[in-house]
């Protein structure tokens, strides 16, 4: 004799998870189009001094500001507020040539603490621009050529 139970009604499963799925997918696509980028902030701009060329990135706004060497005049140079994130990349960098010896480095990045520099070469791998990278400064250690700033945004 055959059983008695009743022939069960098959479940269609796939059909109740398309509104979660639809869900997830709005919720996902809500999320992706508020979600900040990391794209970088600023503009490049490029330097010049003489036989240097660097290319700062990420850059806010360039002001100016004024130095003394001691002498009477007054020495104009750039102040690069930079966002974080920001790098210097050295283009070409004149070097002073010695007679029979290597070459030595024209210009600096002074960095603080500690009253170090970086010398500035050709080919070198591009500086971040750190709240420990202060400025550019001559080979002779001389007036400014330049300053950066990093801007800290308040949130």
């Amino acid at each position: 004799m055959r059983s008695a139970k009743r022939t069960r009604r098959p479940v269609h499963r796939y059909r109740s998870l398309l509104f979660p799925g639809i869900a997830l997918l709005a919720v996902f696509l809500f999320w992706a189009a508020f979600d900040p980028s990391e794209q970088p902030k600023g503009e490049t701009e490029l330097f010049e001094y003489g036989g240097l060329r660097i290319e700062i990135s990420n850059v806010r706004e360039v002001g100016r500001d004024f130095s003394n060497d001691g002498g009477p005049e007054l020495w104009e140079y750039p102040v690069y507020t930079v966002y974080p994130g920001a790098a210097a990349t050295v283009l070409e960098a004149d070097m002073l040539q010695q007679p029979g010896g290597a070459p030595l480095p024209r210009w600096f990045f002074y960095l603080e603490p500690g009253d170090r520099r970086l010398d500035v070469a050709d080919g070198m791998e591009p500086v971040a621009l750190t709240p420990e990278v202060v400025g550019m400064v001559n080979g002779d250690g001389g007036p400014w050529l330049a300053r950066f700033e990093i801007w800290e945004e308040d949130n």
